[in-house]
């Protein structure tokens, strides 16, 4: 088997610009603090900057350092600078129709390594009216682990030369946008370090932010002059019916002058008091460490000789590195998952599910364990969390799945990790508590009904598994009842457990196994007969009776491709025929059929609207991992199943070189042409991409996580 790719050698993370506009990026700290923004340096959503930094990690975000105004001057004694100035950060504004001119970058770079980089272009004129050709390369880096960023300039104009960095400085929840009347951040104290170079602390609400300009060619100043960017807009939140314009406040001017070159960097952390920290070298860090090592053993994982995809594995390693993030509130050892980028904090349901690809395959247990351990020790009454709140808040328990996940994460943790001391001592007790909760009954009308051995959850004011969008009071898609996946992930949480306690507690292994064997029994009688001979969605309360859904949708999948299904093998191939004909597209699967009267073609408008359509009709590319996995257990792992297989997965795979360079969004549009919206990088996008490759991998056992 070749060497694994190194990281600074993947493909696909370079464009030649004027092309895709609307190309976005996100570099993470492994805190849950993250940067991000635009191919065209245009800033197009709240929660576009330069630092966005995890407080309380990974939750209380703040947006601390926005995009940073520009300027490039030739002559910079010349008594009229602005004539002859050109702002290289394109800015919109609020009722203008198009955003500020501004140099196009020629070349945009992100690299699995931290860093984002533009190459510029461009024409500036002299005061005698000569022009030349300027080049200037920005290059931005986040810090591992650090809430710190750093923006290096490189900047070529074959004359004396001024360049002028104003920070937007927010520090405002990423959340929330600067409102007219916000006073915004004060400039609390602007000095200079030993060696000379400008260092400026602005603060609000017990946040700080430290920045500090270095010039190793040129001289670099500070102009204390407070300045606020009026109705700076931002498109996405337009789009999405949102609130989308803010005053976003600047402390002052940054200038570096050169004599035809400079080179400087803007430094900030958040919540320093001192110099901001030296950024590491690249390819030194530990996000680089840790990155070959999640290659490596991706590579052993899904081993190919298609240089294409070894090189898809290994950027999926590397944005499977995004997610996994510290925990302040569990101490050192503590570590959580986020469930995506930008808006979303851990989630149980979302971390159960993305942890077998994102840290199991990837070599990381250790993390792995943390994770399981983490929401395990938050259990309350048989249910670990739906979700944490971005504020440190209390968490939320109002899931059917994510426990039922949980008990199935264990067991793959103990298969990948051969652990069996921390599974019994740690993990076992939880999934024990989670199933006696089941079987008797817990918060929400989860539990077992004991007419059927089917486990029911939810009333009609609920929405307790993934399909939970709800606005305004209105349950868009209501699954209260017993849904199908609820039930197959059930069974599939008795036999799971029975697995891992085989040795330690037969006796209790082969009570589960009864159980599950009653529950399959029932399963089979409840779900089996199907709108198009697929399984029923859901069945719904009313009066004595259970009425059984009409609609077409994926979550009968994972009947199939979860490793103990209640079916037999003629219906698994029927369940995945279905899922084929009506959900299947080349990005993940629709969550309802088109010829539904309920059916959502497109994912736009109001929050609303979109909610409406999130579950009805939207393709989730997540769902193309438990379709791959059914596909390939119906099929008995046959060869030609898993070359159809790593079609699929291809196919999805090419998403990395589009809008989310190098991540996988969260939803797309349920018709063509089907554009990408949610989140930019969701974690159980990327871990089912990478769990399917594995599965469909010619060497790869049937029980992988």
């Amino acid at each position: 088997m070749p060497d694994p790719l190194p990281i600074d050698a993947l493909g696909g993370d370079r464009l030649a610009l004027p092309h895709a506009a609307d190309t976005e990026w996100v570099l993470t700290n492994a805190l849950g603090g993250f940067a991000m923004g635009t191919a065209t340096g245009l800033p197009t959503r709240r929660y576009h900057g330069h630092l966005i930094a995890a407080m309380s990690p990974p939750v209380r975000r703040v947006l601390a350092l926005g995009p940073i105004a520009e300027t490039v001057i030739l002559d910079p004694d010349d008594p009229d600078p602005d004539a002859r100035a050109v702002h290289v950060q394109p800015f919109h504004f609020a009722g203008q129709p198009e955003p500020s001119e501004a140099p196009r970058p020629v070349r945009f770079e992100r690299s699995a390594e931290g860093w984002c980089r533009w190459t510029y272009e461009f024409d500036a004129t002299r005061a005698a009216g000569e022009t030349l050709r300027v080049r200037l390369v920005r290059t931005h880096t986040l810090a591992d682990g650090h809430n710190a960023a750093s923006v290096r300039y490189e900047l070529t104009a074959h004359a004396p030369v001024r360049l002028e960095l104003r920070p937007i400085t927010p520090l405002r929840d990423m959340h929330d946008l600067v409102a007219p009347d916000d006073p915004g951040p004060e400039l609390e104290r602007s000095w200079a370090d030993a060696q000379g170079n400008p260092l400026v602390l602005v603060a609000r609400d017990g946040v700080g932010l430290t920045l500090r300009v270095t010039a190793e060619v040129g001289s670099a100043s500070f102009r204390a002059e407070t300045h606020t960017w009026h109705g700076l807009s931002y498109a996405w939140e337009a789009a999405r019916g949102l609130d989308d314009a803010e005053d976003a406040p600047s402390p002052g001017v940054f200038e570096i002058v050169g004599d035809g070159t400079l080179d400087a960097r803007l430094d900030a952390s958040a919540n320093a008091r001192t110099a901001p920290r030296e950024p590491e070298p690249a390819g030194t860090a530990p996000r680089a460490d840790r990155r070959r090592s999640m290659i490596a053993h991706l590579r052993d994982a899904c081993p190919t000789e298609d240089l294409y995809r070894a090189q898809t594995i290994a950027r999926l390693a590397c944005a499977a590195d995004d997610f996994v993030v510290h925990s302040a509130a569990l101490g050192a050892d503590g570590r959580s998952i986020i469930a995506g980028y930008p808006w979303f904090a851990d989630w149980g349901r979302d971390s159960m599910i993305a942890l077998p690809g994102l840290l199991l395959l990837t070599g990381r247990h250790d993390e792995a364990f943390g994770v399981l351990d983490t929401f395990g020790r938050a259990r309350k009454n048989g249910l670990i969390p739906n979700r944490f709140d971005d504020d440190a808040g209390p968490a939320h328990y109002n899931t059917a799945d994510a426990s039922l996940w949980f008990v199935h994460a264990c067991t793959q943790y103990l298969h990948a990790s051969n652990d069996t001391e921390r599974y019994l001592d740690a993990l076992a007790p939880a999934c024990a508590e989670i199933i006696e909760a089941h079987t008797e009954g817990t918060d929400y009308k989860i539990g077992m009904d004991p007419a059927d051995w089917l486990v029911r959850a939810g009333d009609e004011r609920t929405q307790l598994t993934w399909m939970d969008a709800k606005r305004d009071g209105v349950c868009f898609t209501p699954r209260h009842g017993k849904p199908v996946e609820i039930n197959a992930l059930w069974h599939n949480a008795l036999g799971s457990f029975a697995d891992g306690l085989e040795r330690a507690d037969p006796a209790c292994a082969a009570s589960l196994r009864q159980t599950a064997e009653r529950v399959a029994a029932s399963f089979r009688d409840a779900f089996a007969n199907g709108p198009e001979g697929g399984l029923v969605d859901c069945l719904t309360p009313e009066g004595r009776r259970w009425r059984a859904s009409t609609e077409v949708r994926p979550n009968q999948v994972f009947a199939v491709s979860l490793p103990h299904s209640p079916l037999g093998a003629d219906t698994q191939r029927r369940v995945v025929g279905v899922v084929r004909e009506h959900l299947l597209t080349p990005v993940g699967l629709r969550t309802l059929a088109p010829d539904d009267p309920g059916y959502q073609a497109r994912f736009e408008g109001s929050i609303f609207e979109r909610d409406a359509a999130y579950h009805n009709g939207t393709v989730w590319p997540w769902l193309m991992g438990p379709y791959v996995e059914a596909l390939l257990r119906s099929e008995s792992f046959s060869t030609d199943s898993r070359a159809h297989a790593k079609r699929l997965l291809d196919g999805l795979a090419r998403e990395l070189d589009h809008n989310g360079m190098g991540q996988v969004w969260e939803i797309y549009d349920a018709d063509e042409p089907r554009t990408p919206d949610g989140c930019i990088a969701q974690a159980w996008s990327v871990s089912e991409l990478i769990r399917g490759y594995a599965l469909s991998s010619a060497g790869c056992p049937s029980g992988v996580p």
